[in-house]
């Protein structure tokens, strides 16, 4: 895109990614939209590279761009048992990333104010009372203030005890019509051989279209071949599938941290406010971010406009942050299958209580009954953990 002409902005969003384009989109909707703006991001965001899903019991902002949607989902356990989780009044719906950036980038497009450009960011600084984002094509200041999305968060890909969603996903195309479209499949760990949290992910948006992802939690990354043996073992098993038999005609890989971030204590009077994966948006027991972000991202703009500057820019509940950790340390140590921990969970509970506390909408009651429903040695011994460890992931 073409380089502006003008160095000084109002607003600079660091990082053209859903959370940055998210961002940029409620701004122009509101009171605020008209303020100078400018993104910045290495690469153009226009290709259908990410599907988005989530679930919700209301009317969201982006439902009418979804691919597809379901009201009921399959959950498989390792023991080849299978419960059909009717989650009415919620719906699972599936966004397809090059739907998403056409919707948004229509919208921003209407706005001469926001501008793009297309640069590596190499640094922010301050001078005077500006924040300066460096690049590769500049400088580019801001008065009020700068919306980083990029910034690296703590996870070193080579530590095991450093948990990850890592996965690699197909969409292909039958040859014939054998995908039965009305339910999805939310986890099938009839694929967990081992210790380590495995399970494969199925949309099925036709009879003859679906999405299967290979999914791990766990510390060790794979090779991408390994995924796409996986893969091809699981079309086979289940459907029947040898490689003449469907097209393959999309591919991601993604690697995604589970960690939730120890300081997150950001409220709107910073001039730099972390955004997005970077900003601890990512729930990091679920991997799950496109309806928290948007949620977080239009109460952040609603409060820059009433100018509540001392409002945080999302609110997090300490006990159910204790909660995911207390996950998180039950799948470092290993001392039982993650399967078996989701099973207990979702052959226990309902449903709608499972949504609701994964969405962190769920009640303490709520959250304590769901406590008593998992295996207890395992659980107890990653709370006792991580209480000597100063409430601290290692």
């Amino acid at each position: 895109m073409t380089k502006p002409v003008q160095s000084q902005f109002a607003l600079i969003i660091a990082g053209g990614g859903m959370a940055g384009l998210s961002l940029a989109y409620y701004l122009s909707k509101s009171s605020l939209g008209d303020l100078p703006t400018l993104i910045i991001d290495q690469f153009p965001k226009n290709k259908n590279d990410k599907t988005w899903c989530y679930w919700s019991d209301r009317t969201e902002e982006f439902d009418h761009i979804a691919e597809k949607s379901w009201d009921s989902l399959w959950f498989r356990s390792q023991s080849n048992q299978s419960k059909l989780l009717n989650i009415n009044p919620f719906q699972y719906r599936k966004i397809n990333s090059g739907d998403w950036y056409s919707e948004v980038n229509k919208t921003l497009a209407a706005k001469p104010n926001i501008q793009f450009l297309d640069a590596k960011i190499e640094s922010f600084f301050y001078r005077g009372t500006d924040v300066v984002v460096g690049t590769d094509q500049g400088d580019f200041y801001a008065s009020q203030q700068v919306f980083d999305s990029i910034s690296s968060i703590t996870c070193d890909f080579e530590n095991l005890k450093h948990i990850k969603q890592h996965f690699l996903g197909w969409t292909i195309e039958s040859h014939f019509p054998v995908f039965k479209q009305e339910s999805a499949d939310l986890f099938d760990f009839r694929v967990a051989f081992d210790l380590e949290c495995e399970f494969m992910y199925v949309l099925p948006t036709s009879t003859k279209k679906a999405m299967f992802e290979y999914t791990y939690f766990s510390g060790k990354l794979r090779d991408k071949n390994y995924y796409r043996d996986k893969l091809k073992a699981y079309l086979l098993a289940y459907y029947g599938f040898g490689e003449d038999d469907y097209d393959l005609l999309e591919e991601e890989y993604g690697v995604i941290p589970m960690r939730p971030l120890e300081e997150n204590v950001q409220n709107l009077h910073a001039k730099i406010i972390k955004i997005g994966t970077s900003g601890g948006f990512v729930k990091s027991t679920t991997g799950y971010s496109f309806l928290r972000t948007q949620r977080i991202l239009k109460e952040l703009v609603a409060n820059l406009e009433s100018k509540n500057y001392k409002a945080l820019v999302f609110k997090e509940f300490r006990f159910k942050k204790w909660l995911d950790k207390v996950f998180l340390q039950v799948l470092i140590d290993q001392k039982i299958a993650g399967s078996k921990v989701f099973e207990a969970l979702f052959f226990k509970n309902s449903p709608q209580k499972m949504l609701r506390f994964l969405d962190e909408r769920s009640s303490l009651r709520e959250d304590l009954s769901l406590m008593l429903t998992v295996p207890t040695y395992p659980f107890l011994a990653a709370a006792v953990k991580l209480f000597l460890n100063g409430n601290k992931l290692p």
